[in-house]
């Protein structure tokens, strides 16, 4: 996504801010896709980039570019991204089915990351997203987080989206599934209290 990188500021100071007030854990999603993923146009011989497919299984596919290729320099985390070894990792996108969620496919059956025991198992109780892309990634991780029970805040500074009108849509969506938005790094830090 181009300019992507003008997140990573704001998202290593809300990983500092967060620290600042208690909030040690930290989790990173990465698309982890495989070449011949069904979310590739490349894999999909006649579909349009930017418009959506209706797959055999009859699941709705949005057609993209090939990109977050498992092992290829464009699925690993930006340079200047503050990473700690405590800090756990969650790969999506792995089969035949592509999972926007960290929690994993829209279905909740096809892909199931381990995102969900994990944060169980630490006993979180609120959840604070911020990253790429705003209007798809965030946001159905944001929602997902919501209906299962987490309290959960999006900081809108610290994401980007790949259109406004999406990023719009996907604002609505957010707010009607309970998720509270936040403008900036501070808005995060009085949220997590």
């Amino acid at each position: 996504m181009t300019g992507g990188e003008q997140v990573v500021p704001v998202i290593n100071d809300l990983r500092m801010a967060l620290k600042g007030v208690g909030v040690e854990d930290v989790v990173l999603t990465q698309d982890w896709h495989p070449a011949d993923h069904m979310s590739f146009a490349r894999n999909n011989p006649g579909s349009t980039l930017f418009k959506e497919i209706d797959l055999p299984n009859g699941t709705k596919q949005m057609m993209w570019p090939a990109h977050c290729v498992q092992g290829s320099p464009g699925a690993e985390f930006l340079d200047d991204l503050v990473i700690a070894e405590s800090d756990y990792i969650v790969q999506k996108g792995l089969g035949s089915v592509d999972s926007y969620s960290g929690f994993g496919s829209a279905d909740g059956v096809s892909e199931i990351t381990p995102l969900l025991e994990h944060l169980k198992r630490l006993h979180i109780t609120h959840v604070v997203i911020a990253g790429l892309a705003y209007d798809y990634c965030v946001s159905y991780t944001a929602r997902d987080s919501a209906a299962h029970g987490f309290q959960t805040c999006v900081v809108r500074s610290g994401c980007m989206g790949i259109s406004e009108a999406g990023s719009n849509t996907e604002s609505a969506l957010m707010l009607e599934a309970g998720v509270t938005l936040v403008s900036d790094v501070a808005g995060a830090c009085h949220f997590a209290k």
